[in-house]
């Protein structure tokens, strides 16, 4: 019997604002020798927006926490995962252009008009939200 394991690399993120380059530059390094820049240059975009938001708005900031960053290579698409520790006061949303939010709110409207999909979920041990990018287009 033969079995497909999909190429996944994990990165463990401290939860600070310098941290957001070290996950793009892993974006880069994992996957430009091997996918069109196009497609590298939306993933590296997307992975941006949602370790932001996971830096600002998760508990992962309290007391030294960290995210994890996976990135899974699928056949036709990849799959990015952002997890952190959670929010008890936010949930993930879009907020439209125009909308009376000045400073934030446009990072997953950046998400949802560059990946081909996109979701989040929460349990008691904390959140994520992922992406997939076509690497066929």
């Amino acid at each position: 019997m033969k079995t497909f394991t999909q190429p996944m690399k994990g990165v463990t993120l401290c939860c600070s604002p310098e941290e957001v380059s070290r996950a793009r530059r892993a974006i880069r390094v994992g996957l430009m020798e091997r996918f069109p820049q196009h497609v590298v240059e939306t993933i590296e975009q997307c992975t941006s927006e949602t370790v932001t938001n996971a830096i600002v708005h998760s508990t992962s900031k309290d007391n030294g926490g960290k995210i994890l960053l996976l990135i899974i290579e699928l056949r036709d698409r990849i799959r990015v995962e952002v997890i952190d520790g959670g929010s008890s006061h936010s949930t993930p949303r879009i907020t439209e252009p125009g909308t009376p939010y000045p400073e934030h709110g446009r990072g997953l409207f950046l998400v949802n008009a560059l990946a081909s999909a996109w979701g989040s979920y929460a349990d008691e041990t904390g959140g994520n939200v992922w992406f997939e990018v076509e690497t066929s287009k």
